[in-house]
């Protein structure tokens, strides 16, 4: 199973976290500051205005976590990808080495 990732893994570039620079951290800022739409749904829903315009409001604060994704991915660029591909992997791999077989 992780033959072929340490194979494709092998052949990828590798970048540090110095070489992506403010991109990665923008896009981390985007990624967690996404987060914050969903406590202000409440606050929406409790003003006075039409109940369209609530609707609508609340569904784009809704999906927001998800649409920042592709926002913060596109930021980042294909360095930050490599590199967080690499970071998990990595953590994953050590994981399941130190857990106990059944």
């Amino acid at each position: 199973m992780f033959a072929r990732e340490t194979t494709i893994a092998a052949t990828e570039p590798e970048f540090t976290a110095e070489q992506i620079g403010w991109r990665f951290t923008l896009g981390a800022v985007i990624l967690v500051g996404a987060y914050v739409a969903w406590p202000i749904i409440p606050l929406v829903m409790a003003t006075d205005l039409d109940a369209g315009l609530k609707a609508g409001i609340s569904g784009v604060l809704g999906a927001t976590p998800f649409m920042s994704k592709f926002v913060a991915i596109a930021i980042m660029g294909r360095p930050a990808y490599y590199f967080l591909k690499r970071k998990v992997y990595k953590r994953l791999r050590r994981r399941l080495a130190d857990a106990p077989a059944e």
